[in-house]
């Protein structure tokens, strides 16, 4: 039941429905308890020669109009109660998207796709059946179970009923102890359903690296393994699942074996008729449902409750370093001020980056290049806030980009990222992804900015053309210019590039770095640039190169060319290469 309290703000909201079904499930349940009394008159007055066939048929009738009203208000029931619980569905999903957006790096370092997946649909869905076929459940084994035991003992003997229902105290207490193993192997269950999710999208992701190596069979050895252990830990869940309906119908069984023998009894006796007995077992045969429900109430709130502290831990996560966030208004263009005395990933012990001391003016150009490993995409991770630097200081308008509120400081940073991402649908919709309002005449004039407008024109559709999943269908230069024409949409103050041409020949390259230049300069735009081409650096007012996650040199081309290290030896090599 504790999830239910968890949910309360749910059943607030969707009072009405829920009501209206409690009222409808009361009706039927006590509609139902009719037919069996009508059953057990007719038979007395049968037996009694008491009957006629007009009085047998108007019985018969009743019980068949019962039925008619039970068949309607059934369907009604169905649609309050069912409408009520899906609205849960997407409730939880918007809820549960929306705690991903705002997590920082950390979070995903900890928790993999596959798993947030498994969250966002099995979790979700065994949580929203608790709603729905979870109270039907609660109501059906409590309202129906007690009215039919009332009738039993006020219509018949009540002294035949306890005799009877003796099997089901101890159902009960069976059913418990099987609840909290159920408990514990469906959250091993679901735990492994999410390794098998991060398998095969492993699988799925490097399906192209796993032919390119011949790596199919170790592949498909390494899911069945995972996959069989998923198998396992489901098998033990469905051996408890298993034994909750041989325990229902032994109870059932031996209630109507002592129904029986405590009913020839008292027959004998002449304290009972044939048709309070009668009666006495079809009450008996109502109480199949209510015990089933019973018993699949445990079952469904169980693993309800796995499931619920499941997409808790994501929906409620909080980074402990998380920093106290500020309404601050960025309206106006500022310096970048960084100060990094040490960072470190949460997995790791070394540091990544240590005395890191740059300011970066509005309006200027930095390049930032070094040898691999060195901390460049690390240090632009910082300024974009995918992870909190608790050891030092990175601030913009005097203030700390930690005390920045996370969507602020998102929208005046623009970012085309090393591995370009796009997504399954055309070219137009992908550009204008960080400004969906935008012309189509805007859309056009970046793409010629980015140098892609030419090979979109030559596509069988144009900016309409679908280019599949992650942009399958595109070259890596393409890829790359799209993500560069999407970058150069979206309004801005900070510009960032994390070595955004690596796919792109050279003389295009150069058109493109000659296009940024005049469109920051334009736009009052700092901008950031990552690479390995160095040629591309020329014209930037400032480099620095780094090593080891610190800075080795600082200065412009002119400067560091004179520097006889690092850059200077990199450069002179790429030009004579």
């Amino acid at each position: 039941m504790e999830l239910f309290k968890e949910l309360q703000w749910f059943f607030f909201q969707e009072w009405k429905k829920y009501t209206g079904t409690f009222i409808i499930l009361t009706i039927i349940t006590l509609l139902q308890l009719l037919p069996s009394k009508i059953a057990g008159q007719t038979i007395d007055l049968i037996l009694n020669h008491q009957s006629s066939t007009s009085q047998i048929l108007q019985n018969i009738s009743k019980i068949i109009s019962i039925s008619i009203v039970i068949y309607i208000l059934k369907y009604f029931w169905r649609i309050l109660l069912f409408s009520a619980s899906n609205q849960l569905t997407s409730q939880l999903r918007i809820k549960f998207c929306t705690a991903l957006l705002k997590q920082d790096a950390t979070f995903y370092s900890k928790y993999r796709t596959g798993d947030l997946i498994s969250r966002a649909t099995n979790d979700i869905d065994r949580v929203v059946f608790s709603t729905g076929e979870g109270i039907l459940t609660i109501i059906d084994s409590v309202i129906s179970g007690c009215s039919i035991i009332f009738m039993m003992c006020a219509q018949t003997n009540w002294k035949l009923s306890l005799f009877s229902l003796i099997p089901m105290p101890i159902m009960a207490i069976i059913m418990r102890r099987y609840g909290k193993l159920l408990y514990k192997y469906f959250q091993q269950s679901q735990e492994n359903f999410s390794f098998l999710n991060n398998q095969a999208q492993d699988s799925l992701n490097n399906i192209h690296m796993i032919r390119n190596f011949g790596l199919e069979k170790p592949e498909i050895n390494k899911f069945s393994a995972v996959a069989h252990k998923a198998g396992k830990k489901n098998l033990k869940v469905s051996k408890i699942d298993a034994q909750f309906d041989p325990i229902i119908h032994i109870s059932i069984a031996l209630s109507n074996l002592f129904a029986i023998l405590g009913g020839s009894i008292l027959i004998a006796k002449k304290q009972l008729t044939f048709g309070q007995l009668t009666s006495f077992i079809l009450y008996l045969g109502s109480m199949i449902w209510p015990i089933l429900a019973f018993a699949w109430m445990f079952n469904i709130l169980e693993r309800s409750n796995v499931s619920w502290k499941r997409i808790k831990k994501i929906v409620n996560y909080t980074n402990k370093k998380k920093p106290h966030i500020n309404n601050i208004c960025l309206k106006k263009p500022f310096n970048l001020d960084i100060n990094i005395k040490k960072f470190s990933f949460p997995s790791r012990t070394n540091n990544s980056l240590y005395n890191i001391k740059l300011i970066i003016s509005n309006n200027t150009t930095l390049g930032i290049c070094g040898p691999t490993g060195s901390g460049k995409t690390t240090l632009i991770r910082l300024i974009q806030k995918h992870f909190v630097l608790c050891k030092g200081v990175i601030k913009y308008c005097q203030n700390n980009i930690n005390n920045i509120q996370l969507k602020t400081w998102r929208s005046i940073v623009s970012v085309v990222h090393q591995t370009p991402f796009l997504f399954s649908a055309n070219i137009l919709n992908n550009i204008a992804f960080g400004k969906p309002n935008a012309t189509f005449q805007e859309i056009k004039h970046v793409a010629k900015l980015a140098c892609i407008h030419e090979d979109i024109k030559n596509f069988p559709q144009g900016y309409y053309t679908k280019i599949g999943e992650k942009g399958i269908k595109l070259s890596g230069g393409q890829k790359q210019r799209i993500t560069i024409a999407r970058a150069f949409l979206k309004p801005s103050k900070i510009f960032i590039l994390d070595d955004p041409l690596s796919a792109v020949d050279h003389d295009t390259e150069h058109k493109i770095i000659k296009n940024i230049h005049k469109y920051t300069k334009k736009n009052n735009i700092t901008t950031i640039i990552v690479t390995h081409r160095l040629s591309i650096l020329e014209k930037f007012n400032n480099i620095i190169v780094l090593k080891n996650g610190t800075i080795l040199q600082q200065g412009s081309h002119e400067q560091l060319l004179l520097q006889k290290n690092w850059y200077s030896e990199m450069y002179n090599y790429q030009k004579f290469k």
